[in-house]
């Protein structure tokens, strides 16, 4: 009975993964505030108070511009894609949405941490536990004094 035991234990406590650090991924990009949907989309009052945000800056949703956090190349099937944190800019008024991301290949296999296996291996990213704030400025990061910059 001992014997199943262990195994069962230790798939649990593989697919508990935590978050994938995304600051680890060092680079940053520019995305359209479209792209942002699935994410706004699980929460209605960030919908509302970016609805509200738009009809006082007077800009329509295309005129948004916003940045992600970047998988690199070698990132066989994520290279490219955004993460979050995410900054916007709704001009005067920035929107910074943080998100828990889980970063996994087939079968569910979760990557932690930016290895060759997992640069060659994930498939699939998902963002839970969404929270943001509404700031007067970028923020802090380099990411930030690059955009504000140009």
């Amino acid at each position: 009975m001992i014997v199943r035991l262990v195994p069962a234990a230790l798939l649990l406590g593989i697919s508990s993964a935590s978050a994938f650090d995304t600051s680890k991924l060092v680079q940053f990009g520019t995305l359209p505030f479209d792209d942002l949907a699935p994410v706004i989309a699980k929460s209605a009052p960030l919908r509302q108070e970016i609805d509200k945000a738009l009809a006082e800056s007077n800009k329509k949703q295309e005129e948004i511009r916003c940045l992600g956090m970047r998988f690199p190349g070698q990132w066989k099937n994520l290279g490219g894609l955004r993460v979050s944190p995410y900054t916007c800019d709704f001009g005067g008024k920035w929107l910074q949405i943080h998100t828990a991301v889980r970063v996994t290949g087939r079968h569910g296999q979760a990557f932690d941490t930016i290895t060759a296996k997992a640069m060659k291996n994930a498939t699939d990213v998902s963002e839970t536990n969404l929270n943001w704030k509404w700031t007067s400025e970028c923020g802090t990061a380099a990411y930030c004094a690059w955009y504000v910059g140009h």
